[in-house]
């Protein structure tokens, strides 16, 4: 099979008669390019099947790209801590450009920390911007607002909202998630008729819309096809360890007859490790949690989480990243909407789920 020759912007140009500055306008979208000339350039780019080289064009242009991502604080074993290292996988993917990425990182419980750190961002004057999920819409429509006044485009990160315009987003589908979470513990539960639901709470409120979401598909999948069936709230405070520790333990005294608890995000461990630590000789508990961070796997590989619901945080940065990467620097047009898999992890298969 015969190599086709490298077409070069100049013998477009020559073969459009015209200069090779408006063959650059025309392949980069820029104005100041008459009618006719843009009818002459496009015209030769369809008979020759011209396809751009955009990566080799961005590395010619030799700039500099400071990406930037704010993310919720975050221990080191944490779903967190894995986003953030497909973030830094994504810019060593792309070594070969001038890339660089600062982390913001913000209280998740705490609106003005939140917007601190973007005012921090903001003064960084990123290229582009990754955005973890916050919980208040009108504190996330003023920094939206901000970035789009700027003409800086962002991604977003595990929580999606519909009245955005990101370049891209990645993440579960959180009604489907809490629905398929349901089913699980609906048929675990075998006709037993109460579920505790663990929600970690910090300001009255859960830490994310992706949380939220969950729960409402969770609570609708449970109603439609088990009216009957309880769902009990137990609120675990996030600033208030002792208390976790004295509300777990209330709770399974005197809710004997709970046999089944979910929890929406990578905490199920605390319930797990309470149960382990505290009761090893109540009845068991069949636990359903988020995550497969190393103290849930523990957990799981000790006996006191059964369930596991797995969304590849790591792949979700790396790709993240890279999609945005793809339309900033690369110039090429993304598809918006990622949903990344909901995977169920057992003991069974737990060695065999990777990030």
């Amino acid at each position: 099979m015969d190599i086709q020759p490298r077409v070069r912007i100049k013998d477009i140009a020559e073969m459009a008669g015209v200069s090779v500055g408006t063959v650059d306008r025309v392949l980069h979208g820029r104005a100041n390019v008459s009618a006719l000339s843009r009818e002459k350039v496009e015209r030769v780019l369809e008979e020759i099947n011209y396809v751009p080289n955009h990566y080799a064009s961005a590395l010619a242009s030799n700039r500099i790209y400071n990406f930037a991502a704010i993310l919720p604080l975050h221990e080191e074993d944490s779903y967190w801590a894995r986003v953030e290292a497909g973030l830094k996988e994504g810019v060593k993917r792309f070594g070969d450009f001038k890339l660089s990425l600062k982390i913001f990182s913000y209280d998740q419980w705490n609106e003005d920390s939140f917007e601190a750190q973007c005012r921090n961002l903001m003064a960084y004057a990123p290229c582009a911007v990754i955005i973890g999920p916050i919980f208040n819409y009108g504190v996330m429509s003023k920094f939206v607002k901000r970035l789009e006044s700027k003409d800086i485009p962002y991604s977003l990160l595990d929580s999606y909202w519909p009245d955005f315009n990101p370049v891209t987003f990645y993440g579960q589908d959180a009604l489907k998630s809490g629905e398929f979470s349901a089913r699980v513990m609906l048929m675990a539960a075998a006709g037993k008729k109460r579920i505790a639901m663990f929600k970690v709470m910090g300001e009255g409120r859960v830490a994310s819309r992706q949380q939220l979401d969950r729960e409402r598909g969770f609570r609708a999948y449970v109603k439609h096809h088990s009216p009957k069936t309880e769902i009990v709230d137990i609120n675990l405070y996030a600033y208030d360890k002792a208390g976790m520790h004295d509300t777990l333990s209330e709770f399974f005294k005197a809710n004997t007859d709970v046999r089944h608890g979910v929890s929406f995000n990578s905490s199920i461990h605390i319930v797990g490790n309470f149960l382990q630590e505290e009761m090893p000789h109540h009845p068991h508990i069949s636990l359903l949690g988020y995550d497969a961070i190393d103290k849930n796997i523990a957990c799981m590989r000790d006996g006191y989480v059964d369930f596991l619901v797995g969304q590849h945080p790591q792949h979700q940065g790396l790709n993240c990243f890279r999609s945005l990467f793809n339309s900033c620097v690369l110039q090429m047009k993304q598809q918006v909407l990622h949903y990344v898999g909901i995977d169920l992890i057992m003991r069974e298969n737990m060695d065999f789920y990777q990030d």
